[in-house]
């Protein structure tokens, strides 16, 4: 995956890569297909993808990965809101409290 963002970015800034700030944003503006399927970033530069659920399966006599489920385009918050997970307590020692564990 990296090397299909970086090949991609360096593209687009037509090899221009001593223009630091420009190759930075052409790497946050990237949008590649990869093995993994497609890859972009979040306005904060983490990346943005698919989650694939798989199962082992036999398939012409062979034990195979098959995809049975695929989450498109999931990011570093999931299925929360950015500013709502934002806004909670880093997760911690003491956060969030386990509150049935012994002491």
């Amino acid at each position: 995956m990296n090397g299909a963002v970086l090949e991609a970015a360096v593209k687009a800034v037509d090899g221009k890569v001593e223009d630091k700030a420009a190759l930075m944003a052409a790497l946050r503006a990237t949008n590649v297909e990869t093995a993994r399927g497609p890859v972009k970033f979040d306005d904060l530069g983490n990346v943005v993808g698919n989650v694939y659920l798989r199962k082992v399966t036999r398939k012409d006599g062979r034990l195979v990965n098959s995809v049975f489920k695929t989450y498109p385009n999931v990011s570093q918050f999931w299925t929360y809101g950015k500013e709502a997970f934002l806004a909670s307590p880093v997760y911690s020692r003491d956060f969030p409290p386990a509150k049935y564990l012994e002491k």
